[in-house]
């Protein structure tokens, strides 16, 4: 987890993911929405132009908005990038770098923060006159260095020598709507998506099992073979194993995982100890195509499995390749001593 942990409920649950608003543009927000749905927006919008009117009506467009992306499958940032066309719209939540101009220029360009190499810089192109809340014009310009993600739903354009982002809308990720039952979500947005692996049903026995000391779980792991942590996980699922091949997008895809008393897919990259070190990008294909292809594989949750620690770089790129607002997806990040426990907590430790 990155910051505020929301806690086991919180994060096994499906809640809608929300933008709280600090940037809007509006004519490219009803613009994104078909004819039909913009006389229904029409028609649903309160009148009055007092401040919680106006934003009530500026939640419900936007809300729409997500609601047409989330039926167009529209791909994060990351995915959007990886398939090269020289228009898309995306929705994604993203690190971006401080952007101070935000508070006396009318027009600014902000990079974006990512793990993964296009080669040609990434940045937002927008005018301030959008912003429409103090808040989003401080994380704007604070940007990650505040610790910071933003939200968004836009356009990515190729422009030959640089990938250009027109925003709709931008924000904090926030659980904070109707569609969700609870208290205290509007601060858990920024850390929702992740969940742990004892989390899920079947590995749920882990936390019996603590290793004394890093030296107990690595001298294990480094001589447990990719194919027996599959055999593993399998069993634990009573599930067959796949034989692997070239061009597969995961190396188990499952039917069986439970969350939250709920059946969902899952689909796992697994890492022996082939390389017994910190998992980095370089060993997950090239631009950490193997992670792209995991996520691709439409599971519910998308999980990376590694004899070794799990790097940061690694974490975020599943999230940045998981995680966007609308429709709720989930990743799950297990490194050599989570591995650990679950074979040892379930006596499938190889002799």
């Amino acid at each position: 987890m990155s910051g505020m942990d929301p806690g086991a409920e919180v994060r096994k649950a499906e809640y809608y993911q929300h933008i709280d608003m600090g940037f809007l543009n509006r004519r490219l927000c009803l613009s994104s929405l078909p004819p039909d749905l913009r006389d229904e927006f029409a028609q649903l919008a309160r009148p009055g132009d007092d401040h919680l009117t106006s934003l009530g009506n500026d939640h419900l467009l936007v809300t729409m908005a997500l609601d047409m992306a989330d039926a167009a499958d529209a791909p994060t940032l990351l995915e959007a990038l990886a398939r090269g066309k020289p228009r898309q719209v995306f929705r994604s939540t993203e690190r971006l770098a401080p952007c101070p101009e935000v508070y006396d220029q009318a027009r600014v360009s902000q990079g974006v923060l990512l793990d993964v190499e296009f080669g040609k810089p990434v940045t937002l192109a927008y005018h301030t006159s959008h912003i429409c809340a103090d808040t989003g014009r401080m994380t704007l310009a604070q940007g990650a260095e505040g610790g910071y993600r933003e939200a968004m739903l836009g356009l990515l354009h190729d422009r030959g020598d640089r990938f250009e982002i027109e925003p709709i809308v931008m924000g904090a990720p926030t659980l904070e709507h109707p569609r969700n039952r609870g208290e205290g979500l509007a601060w858990m947005g920024q850390d929702y998506g992740e969940i742990l692996a004892e989390d899920i049903d079947q590995f749920a026995r882990l936390t019996s099992v603590t290793p004394a000391s890093a030296e107990e779980w690595m001298e294990v792991m480094k001589a447990v073979p990719e194919e027996a942590v599959k055999q593993a996980f399998a069993k634990l699922l009573n599930e067959p194993t796949k034989k692997d091949w070239g061009g597969e997008f995961n190396d188990h895809f499952s039917c069986a995982v439970t969350v939250a008393d709920r059946r969902r897919t899952a689909a796992f990259l697994l890492k022996g100890p082939t390389n017994f070190r910190e998992m980095t990008l370089e060993m997950c294909g090239k631009r950490a195509d193997q992670v792209y292809r995991l996520v691709n594989s439409g599971a519910d949750i998308s999980i990376v499995q590694h004899a070794h620690l799990i790097g940061e770089v690694v974490r975020g790129t599943l999230r940045g390749l998981t995680v966007h607002p609308g429709r709720p997806r989930f990743y799950c990040v297990i490194d050599g001593q989570t591995t650990y426990r679950i074979l040892k907590a379930y006596d499938l430790l190889p002799d």
